[in-house]
């Protein structure tokens, strides 16, 4: 009966308080995932950087476009 309790207990505290769930709950106890606000700060630095290239390829595309449609009015006049 303790230990049912326990590993209701366990993740309520932990979501509650810490806003960290368990990702396993075993005979063990609750194993909790590591490094997890690292992982968030990692993808959204790399979402970042995404967003940067995306912005210059989007950029550029308009520039090759621009490029596109002056040479094909240039073609027109001759």
């Amino acid at each position: 009966m303790f230990y049912g309790s326990l590993l209701l207990v366990t993740p309520t505290f932990s979501g509650l308080a810490r806003g960290r769930l368990p990702t396993e709950i075993s005979t063990r106890g609750a194993k909790f995932a590591e490094n997890a606000d690292q992982l968030v700060e990692s993808d959204e630095a790399t979402t970042r950087k995404l967003e940067g290239k995306l912005k210059r390829l989007s950029d550029d595309m308009a520039e090759v476009r621009l490029e596109i449609f002056y040479l094909k009015g240039a073609g027109d006049n001759r």
